[in-house]
C-alpha cells in the first residue's frame, strides 16, 4: 500500500530524493506469534522455519496436509521457503510490548498470527486493536477454531482493512506458508514505499523554493511509481495525476480538461458495485479534512482497488487531498483461492465437510425462523468399487465428477450438494415444507444417476442407496442429522440398495431392548458371564510375541457370545463400565502373572481404558493396588487410550497419566491417525507407544498416498522415540509392507485372531516365534 505523508505544493519534487529500494538494507521478515497454547506456537515455528538437515519436499507433496491431523509434516519435512525471524508471546499484553520494543529497535514485525481466545488476558480482537494503535501497518492473521467468529464479526470490531485475514483452525500447512510468503512480501513492499515517502516529505519541505528547477525530473520519477496518484485541492479541483492513474481508470479526456472532482466522482461511481458507500466516504473526508483513509473499492467487472488518502499540506496548512490507488485484484484472487481450497473438494469442486456443516447450520436456523423443515440426504454409489477395479481410478474420478454434475442439475438453488470423500455425497435441503417435497427431488436424483454413461468405451449404470434425516425431529445438530441419515442409508443397503428411506423416529422398541440388556449386564459379573480373549502382538524384527491385548467378551445366556460393540455403549451410559473395567484390569493382570508362573517368556498385556475409568479419583492408586494384588510387575502392563479420552480435559489427563507413568506402567495412544491433534498429544503426554488405526492398515497397497502416510507416521514416531503398533493386519501383503518400512509391532487376523487364555497358552508353547514374511 502506498503511503503519502505531508506533501507540499510542488508535488513533483516528491520523487527527487527517492531511495533505491535495494539500498534500504531490510532484514529478513520478522513474524510475531501470539498464542497461549505452546503447542500451537511450536507448530507454527515448524511450519514457518522448518527442520533443517532433512529430505526436502516440494509444495505439491504437501497438498491437503493439515496441521491438525498430519503433524508429522512439520516434524519431518523441510521446504524451501523464505527465511523468517520468529518471536512468540503467550498473551496479548506481552505481544504488545514486543511490538513496541521492535519499533524502538527499528526492526518492526511484518506479520503477526494472533489466536482469537487467550484467557485470562486480551482476546485476539483486543490484542490487534492495541497493537494497531502502535503499529497500524503490521499484517494480521487472526486464528480461530470457533465458528462464531465470522468475517463480518471481525470487520465489526476491527473495521475493513487490507492487512487483516481470518484463518480457520485446524491449519493447513500450505495455506499458512502461502499466507506468510504473500503477507510478508506485501509488508516489505509497503514498508519500502512508506520509508520512501517519509523521506520524500522531508525533501519537499526543504526544496519547495526549488520546485520549478526540478519539475521535469520529479515528473519522470512520479510516473515510475506503480500506484495511480491523484491530487485534488480543497475547492474540488484536480491539481495533478500520473499516467498510471489514467491507465487504471480510463478517464475520458473531457473530464480531465474540465478538472472538476465532482465530474470524476460521477464517472467512477458508475463503475463500482456500491456507489452509495463510495459517495458516503467522499462526503465524510470532505467534512473531515485532517482524516486519513484506507479501504477497498470493488468494481462491477470484478476488479478490486486499494484506496489510500491523506491530507495534502503546505507548511502545516491543509490545501487539498492526495489519493493513491493500487490494483489488488490478483491478491484478492489469491485470498479467494485459498478460501475455496479450504472449503471445497479438490476432485468435484463441491463443498467439503467443513463447508457442508456451515450450510446445514444455516438451514436449521432458517427453518427455525420460518417455521419450516431442513433435511439431510446422505448417499453413496452401489458397487462403485467395480469401476475402480476394472478401469482404474481415473475412470472412477470421471464417474464421480459426472455424478456431481448430474445431481447438481436437479437440485434447487437453495440446496447444497457436498462430497464427504470416496463415493459418499450429502445434500443439505433448505426451506422444506414436508417429506413429499423431499421425495420429489430424491426421485429425480435416483433417475439422473441411473442414466448410463460411458468410460473408456465401456457402458456403465450406477445406482445409489440413500438415507434422509429431518430437522428438528431427527436431530438438532449437523452431526446428529448426518449420523441419522447414515443409519437410514445403511438400512437401505441391507434391504437391497438402489432406494431411499427416511430416518425412523420411533425408538421405543430399541429403548426397551437397551433397558433389558442393561439389566442383564448388571448380573453378568456376579454370574461369571464375562470372559477375556487375547490377541498377540508380534515384534516384526524377531517374530517374538512381545505382548497381548486383552479383549472383553460376554457369554450372554440367551444371545450367545457378544462382542464389545454390542454392550459397551450400554455399559458407558449406565455407569457399569466402571466395575466392568476394574474386572478386566484385575483378570488381565492375574492371567499375565499366571503365564509367567507357567514359565512362558514374559510379555506385556494391554488393557483398553475408557473415559469414565480414567476420570476416577485416585485411578493411579486403583492400578497400583491391582498390581500388588495380582503380584504383576508394572512393566508388564500397558494401558491403551484414544485421543478422544484425552481431549475432553487435557490438563487433568496430563496429571493422571504422569501419575500412572510413575508406577512403571506403559501408555499407548490407540487409534492414531484418526484425530485432529494426535501429534500434539504424543509430544506432550508420556506415551510409550502409538497404535495405528485399522483404517490406515486397510488401505495399504491400495493407495500410494496412504502408504506414504503410514511410512511417514512410523518415521515420525521413531523421531519421538515411540514404538509403533499396526493393528488389523489381515493380509500377507500388509504384513510384508509393514515389515519393509520397519514398523515395530503388528497384530491382526493374519497372525492370530483373539482367543481365550487356554488357546493362547497352546499357541505360545507350539509357536514361540512367528515366521517373518
Amino acid at each position: 500500500m502506498s503511503r503519502f505523508d505531508t506533501i507540499s505544493q510542488p508535488i513533483l519534487t516528491i520523487v527527487c530524493n527517492m531511495i533505491n529500494l535495494n539500498e534500504l538494507g531490510l532484514d529478513r521478515p520478522r513474524i510475531l506469534v501470539i498464542d497461549d497454547n505452546p503447542t500451537v506456537r511450536e507448530d507454527l515455528h515448524k511450519i514457518l522455519v522448518g527442520t533443517p538437515n532433512l529430505p526436502k519436499q516440494t509444495l505439491s507433496d504437501l497438498e491437503d496436509k493439515n496441521i491438525s491431523d498430519r503433524k508429522f509434516e512439520a516434524e519431518n519435512l523441510f521446504v524451501d521457503f523464505p527465511s523468517y525471524d520468529l518471536e512468540f508471546a503467550s498473551q496479548g499484553q506481552e505481544g504488545l510490548e514486543l511490538v513496541k520494543k521492535s519499533i524502538d529497535l527499528g526492526k518492526p514485525f511484518s506479520l503477526m498470527f494472533v489466536d482469537i481466545r487467550m484467557p485470562p488476558g486480551w482476546d485476539g480482537i483486543e490484542t490487534i486493536q492495541h497493537i494497531w494503535k502502535v503499529d497500524p501497518w503490521i499484517q494480521a492473521v487472526i486464528c480461530t477454531a470457533h465458528s462464531d467468529y465470522s468475517w463480518s464479526n471481525l470487520k465489526k470490531f476491527l473495521g475493513t482493512k487490507d492487512n487483516l485475514i481470518l484463518l480457520k483452525k485446524p491449519f493447513d500447512v500450505v495455506e499458512v506458508r502461502e499466507l506468510a510468503t504473500v503477507l510478508t512480501k506485501k509488508w516489505q513492499l509497503n514498508n519500502e514505499e512508506k520509508r520512501h515517502i517519509e523521506n520524500l516529505e522531508d525533501a519537499v519541505k526543504e526544496r519547495t523554493v526549488n520546485l520549478e528547477r526540478n519539475l521535469t525530473l520529479v515528473r519522470a520519477t512520479l510516473e515510475s511509481t506503480s500506484d495511480g496518484i491523484l491530487i485534488v485541492n480543497t475547492e474540488g479541483e484536480i491539481i495533478d495525476y500520473n499516467k498510471k492513474f489514467l491507465d487504471m481508470w480510463n478517464i475520458p479526456s473531457s473530464i480531465l480538461k474540465a478538472g472538476l472532482m465532482k465530474d470524476l466522482l460521477s464517472f467512477v461511481a458508475k463503475e463500482l458495485e456500491d456507489p452509495d458507500a463510495f459517495y458516503a466516504k467522499i462526503d465524510y473526508l470532505n467534512k473531515n479534512f485532517e482524516s486519513e483513509s484506507i479501504d477497498e473499492m470493488s468494481f462491477k467487472n470484478g476488479r478490486y482497488f486499494e484506496r489510500y488518502s491523506k491530507p495534502y499540506q503546505i507548511q502545516d496548512k491543509i490545501v487539498g487531498r492526495v489519493w493513491s490507488f493500487r490494483d489488488i485484484t490478483e491478491t484478492r484472487k489469491l485470498q479467494d483461492a485459498l478460501l475455496y481450497h479450504a472449503t471445497h473438494d479438490k476432485l468435484t469442486r463441491l463443498p467439503n465437510r467443513r463447508l457442508l456443516n456451515d450450510r446445514i447450520k444455516q438451514n436449521m436456523a432458517l427453518a427455525k425462523r420460518n417455521n419450516k423443515l431442513a433435511a439431510v440426504l446422505l448417499f453413496d454409489l452401489d458397487k462403485f468399487k467395480t469401476i475402480n477395479d476394472k478401469l482404474g481410478h481415473t475412470a472412477g474420478d470421471f464417474a464421480l465428477k459426472l455424478i456431481a454434475s448430474r445431481v447438481t442439475e436437479v437440485l434447487r438453488e437453495s440446496d447444497t450438494l457436498a462430497r464427504l470423500g470416496g463415493d459418499e455425497f450429502v445434500v443439505a435441503f433448505s426451506g422444506v415444507e414436508n417429506e413429499a417435497q423431499i421425495e420429489i427431488i430424491v426421485n429425480k436424483i435416483l433417475d439422473v444417476i441411473k442414466k448410463p454413461f460411458k468410460v473408456n468405451n465401456y457402458d456403465f449404470s450406477l445406482t445409489v442407496s440413500m438415507g434422509i434425516s429431518i430437522y428438528p425431529k431427527d436431530g438438532t445438530s449437523a452431526d446428529d442429522l448426518l449420523q441419522k441419515a447414515d443409519g437410514a442409508m445403511c438400512r437401505v443397503k441391507k434391504q437391497g440398495k438402489n432406494n431411499f428411506t427416511f430416518c425412523k423416529t420411533d425408538e421405543s422398541l430399541r429403548t426397551l431392548q437397551l433397558v433389558s440388556l442393561e439389566n442383564d449386564l448388571k448380573k453378568a459379573i456376579e454370574k461369571d458371564e464375562l470372559v477375556l480373549h487375547y490377541q498377540p502382538l508380534i515384534d516384526l524384527s524377531s517374530g517374538v510375541v512381545v505382548g497381548v491385548e486383552a479383549l472383553i467378551r460376554w457369554n450372554h445366556p440367551t444371545l450367545g457370545l457378544l462382542m464389545p460393540n454390542a454392550f459397551l455403549n450400554v455399559a458407558e451410559e449406565s455407569g457399569l463400565i466402571l466395575p466392568i473395567g476394574e474386572w478386566v484390569l484385575k483378570n488381565a493382570c492375574a492371567q499375565n502373572k499366571a503365564w509367567q508362573d507357567a514359565k512362558l517368556s514374559p510379555f506385556k498385556i494391554a488393557v483398553n481404558i475408557s473415559s469414565s475409568q480414567i476420570k476416577l479419583p485416585k485411578f493411579d492408586e486403583l492400578i497400583s493396588n491391582i498390581l500388588k494384588e495380582t503380584r504383576l510387575e508394572p512393566q508388564y502392563l500397558e494401558l491403551e487410550l484414544t485421543e478422544s479420552v484425552i481431549i475432553e480435559n487435557p490438563e487433568l489427563m496430563l496429571e493422571v497419566l504422569n501419575k500412572i507413568k510413575k508406577l512403571g506402567v506403559d501408555l499407548v495412544m490407540d487409534d492414531f491417525g484418526t484425530g485432529y491433534s494426535s501429534l500434539n498429544y504424543l509430544k506432550r503426554f508420556p506415551f510409550n507407544k502409538l497404535k495405528l488405526d485399522k483404517s490406515l492398515v486397510d488401505n495399504i497397497n491400495a493407495n500410494k498416498d496412504d502408504d506414504s502416510l503410514v511410512q511417514s507416521m512410523i518415521l515420525m514416531a521413531g523421531n519421538l522415540n515411540l514404538t509403533v503398533i499396526a493393528e488389523g493386519v489381515e493380509t500377507k501383503e500388509q504384513f510384508a509392507f509393514l515389515e519393509q518400512i520397519n514398523c515395530d509391532q503388528v497384530q491382526g487376523y493374519f497372525l492370530s485372531k483373539p482367543i481365550d487364555a487356554e488357546g493362547l497358552t497352546k499357541l505360545l508353547r507350539n509357536h514361540p516365534n512367528f515366521p517373518k514374511s
